[in-house]
């Protein structure tokens, strides 16, 4: 889990407050994917890397509360409407559905692009939302498609704008996971948390894929907790480091600004 939990554990000091089992059985609920129907105990365990035996208390447990289903033929589990309630209540109280969808609709009509909406996981980033026109389609990427954090502009933006301390200790995580696909990206970071320093932005120019391009910024609600992140992401032809500069960056800032301002009226504080 990123968050108030990673944040804990990187700093190194225990928080009595802290309720392990909660984040365990949150795990369980988070390691289902776009993608799967069902998963095996076996499954969920290699994912949250929690022993198998655990895994099957806390499906047991998800179960009985109904937000897992089991299938005995397969000896599986599978998500059920209950997780889907919660998250329609979230679409609803956080303004997704009223405030976020239809900004990155407009910002969308402004090139052949796509605008994604993430969120940081332990993993890297998951897009949340995702709009695009029919001609930006470029990469096979959906709602729920994880991100790595190094190669990314999305994953970069969240890396910047977090404070120096604990930026340093989540390279040092990330260092051993991804730096061995991409030597100099640890590099290429530092240049990236100047960038966003400094113009409030972070871009990634065929980092991630060749031929893709992208520029990302961070949504922050609330001062607890991680921020939301907003990216344009396209061909290399369309999304072009002139282009960024010039005309993008600020139309990203612009939407980026406006979705906070008024998801910070939701709030009373």
């Amino acid at each position: 889990m990123v968050g108030d939990a990673f944040m804990s554990k990187a700093e190194g000091g225990p928080d009595r407050q802290f309720v392990a089992s909660l984040e365990k059985g949150l795990a369980i609920l988070t390691a289902f994917r776009p993608d799967d129907r069902e998963l095996t105990n076996q499954e969920l365990a290699d994912r949250t890397g929690m022993p198998r035996s655990t895994v099957a208390r806390f499906t047991h447990t998800l179960r009985k509360l109904g937000y897992l289903a089991y299938h005995p033929r397969m000896a599986r589990y599978s998500l059920t409407a209950r997780v889907i309630e919660l998250s329609q209540t979230g679409f609803v109280i956080t303004g997704l559905r009223d405030i976020i969808r239809p900004a990155m609709e407009a910002l969308s009509e402004l090139g052949h692009f796509s605008v994604a909406l993430g969120i940081p996981v332990e993993k890297g980033v998951r897009y949340l939302e995702l709009v695009r026109r029919p001609e930006a389609i470029v990469l096979n990427l959906e709602v729920g498609a994880l991100l790595p954090f190094l190669p990314t502009a999305i994953g970069r933006a969240y890396l910047a704008e977090m404070t120096e301390a604990r930026r340093q200790e989540t390279l040092v995580r990330l260092q051993a996971e991804q730096e061995k696909q991409k030597p100099g990206m640890l590099e290429t970071m530092k240049v990236e948390v100047e960038r966003f320093a400094t113009n409030g932005y972070t871009t990634s120019f065929g980092a991630w894929w060749p031929e893709i391009n992208a520029v990302a910024t961070t949504i922050r609600v609330v001062e607890d907790g991680d921020p939301l992140l907003l990216s344009l992401s396209g061909l290399s032809s369309t999304i072009t480091p002139d282009r960024v500069a010039e005309k993008y960056a600020a139309a990203l800032l612009s939407t980026a600004q406006m979705i906070q301002t008024r998801l910070r009226r939701l709030y009373s504080n």
